[in-house]
């Protein structure tokens, strides 16, 4: 269950980031620009999180979401 939780917010993440990246290829005010260049950085931040978590019972998670089992 939490390793689908985590899948969701990696996913959910990586769309923040794709649709913030297009945004950022239109014409913006300055202001609005500075807007979303600080959210794509909070939702770069959020799926980095994701590369150092560590899951439960010596299982170690990376940033695509899979399992490596630490043997």
């Amino acid at each position: 269950m939490r390793l689908r939780m985590e899948t969701a917010h990696q996913f959910a993440h990586r769309a923040n980031i794709a649709r913030y990246q297009k945004i950022l290829a239109t014409y913006l005010t300055a202001e609005e620009r500075r807007f979303f260049e600080r959210r794509l950085a909070e939702e770069q931040a959020g799926l980095q999180q994701f590369a150092w978590n560590i899951a439960p019972e010596g299982q170690s998670t990376h940033a695509y979401g899979e399992i490596q089992c630490q043997s």
